[in-house]
């Protein structure tokens, strides 16, 4: 097979398993804005299920070899576990205190974040499309912030902004260790977010049906999505896979709106429609620009 079908079928790979990780992030919204207990609590069962997906997920995909695939991940693993639990931290309380719109629009910045941070941190190349999409991004993220009315608040909405940078972190960390596999240091997330979540628990106020939402969303759908979102990066750049959370942020506020009639105001709109017009320009840009493609080899 030739260079060039090796390196579109392993940007197609990474493509497909960015897609696919997104789209079943997607109910995840709708459950915590529908859910009545407090960021603690939510933290607490979120770790123990995201804990226990992972572990699955790990020991279907190597078996007798699960504990050599932890230990191989090794320190990077475990603040790629520690990156991810913070960026969970971020995100839980963005979408409690704050409407789903605003909150996933601006986390959808986190291909911004990534760029900035792969420019200083990996030494990639900052161009001058970057940076045009930079400025409009930090126009619309502006225009949501500054929303105050109906569920949106400035705390959600300073929280959102936590979740996209520790994102980006995230994805520049896995694209720094290429092709090394780190994902199996999502365990380490899911016990991360548990200790989080029991050092401010108190009491127990969990209805059953939100504790088999939170599993469906905790132990299934989110760990198969984070670790598919965890390996794309060893396949195309990380500010390409942090693009294809842009589904997850126009799919999960319809899915909040059909169930819980929870509308975005005309000024979350506003500076969505910017936000959605910078990463789609810039996305088109990089499609036109070459890609370096890690050998896997």
């Amino acid at each position: 097979m030739s260079t060039k079908q090796e390196g579109g079928c392993t940007r197609s790979t990474g493509m497909l398993y960015s897609s696919i990780g997104a789209l079943l992030l997607t109910p995840d919204a709708l459950v915590l804005r529908w859910i009545s207990i407090d960021h603690a609590e939510v933290l607490l069962w979120r770790g123990a299920f995201l804990t226990l997906g992972f572990t699955m997920i790990v020991l279907m995909r190597h078996r007798s070899k699960s504990l050599s695939a932890i230990r191989l991940a090794g320190w990077p693993g475990v603040f790629c576990g520690l990156f991810f639990a913070l960026n969970t931290y971020f995100f839980t309380q963005a979408l409690l205190h704050t409407s789903a719109a605003a909150a996933m629009m601006i986390i959808s910045t986190a291909p911004i974040f990534a760029a900035l941070i792969g420019w200083f941190w990996l030494q990639e190349r900052l161009s001058f499309t970057v940076g045009l999409t930079i400025v409009m991004t930090m126009i619309g993220m502006a225009i949501i912030v500054s929303d105050g009315s109906g569920e949106n608040s400035l705390f959600g909405n300073l929280m959102a902004i936590g979740s996209a940078a520790f994102m980006a972190v995230n994805f520049n960390w896995a694209r720094r260790y290429a092709p090394r596999d780190i994902s199996p240091g999502l365990i380490f997330g899911g016990v991360f977010i548990f200790i989080f979540g029991w050092l401010g628990t108190e009491t127990m106020h969990v209805r059953p049906e939100e504790v088999g939402a939170m599993f469906l969303s905790s132990a299934i759908a989110m760990p198969i999505g984070f670790v598919l979102l965890q390996i794309a990066p060893r396949y195309i750049s990380a500010t390409e896979v942090s693009l294809f959370l842009l589904l997850e942020s126009i799919v999960a506020p319809v899915w909040v709106w059909l169930v819980l009639d929870e509308v975005p105001s005309i000024t979350t709109l506003t500076g969505s429609a910017v936000v959605i017009f910078a990463l789609l320009f810039y996305s088109n840009q990089v499609r036109k620009e070459p890609t370096r493609v890690l050998s896997l080899r």
